[in-house]
C-alpha cells in the first residue's frame, strides 16, 4: 500500500466518523428539544395540579365549616330535645305538628316565641339529617 492509498482510506474513515458524529449531534439536539417540551408540559401540569389542589382545599374547608355548623346546631341544648325525639320519628310527624299548631290557633292563645334562636325549622332540619345519611 502506498502513502496515497493510506491517506485516502484514512480520509474516507474520517469522513464516515464526521458524518456519524453529525447524525449523533442531530439526534442529541432532537432529544434535548423533546426534553424541553416535556419539561414545559410537566410544569404546566404541576401548575394545574396546584390549582386543583387549592380549589379542593377551599372546597374541603367550606365543607368542614358547614359540617361544624351543623354539628353545633345539632349539639346545642335547644335542639337536644328535638334530637332525642327524632329517634322516635314516625311518618305522621308533620301531621302531628300541624295539628298542634292548629290546636294552638283554635284555643285563642297567642303563643309567640320571643327568642328567634328558639325557632326550629323542622323541615330543614329533617332534610339536613337525611342528607347526612346518604
Amino acid at each position: 500500500m502506498t502513502n496515497q492509498e493510506t491517506i485516502e482510506k484514512l480520509n474516507d474513515a474520517l469522513n464516515q466518523l464526521i458524518d456519524a458524529y453529525e447524525v449523533l449531534q442531530l439526534k442529541h439536539q432532537e432529544t434535548i428539544e423533546k426534553l424541553e417540551v416535556q419539561t414545559t408540559k410537566n410544569k404546566d401540569l404541576e401548575f394545574k395540579l396546584s390549582d386543583l389542589t387549592n380549589v379542593t382545599d377551599k372546597r374541603e374547608d367550606k365543607m368542614d365549616g358547614m359540617l361544624s355548623k351543623i354539628q353545633k346546631l345539632l349539639s346545642s341544648p335547644k335542639t337536644a330535645n328535638v334530637l332525642d325525639n327524632s329517634n322516635n320519628y314516625d311518618d305522621n310527624f308533620e301531621d302531628t305538628l300541624s295539628d298542634n299548631i292548629l290546636d294552638i290557633k283554635l284555643s285563642g292563645k297567642d303563643h309567640k316565641i320571643e327568642d328567634n334562636t328558639a325557632k326550629i325549622d323542622f323541615g330543614r332540619m329533617e332534610s339536613l339529617l337525611n342528607g347526612l345519611n346518604k
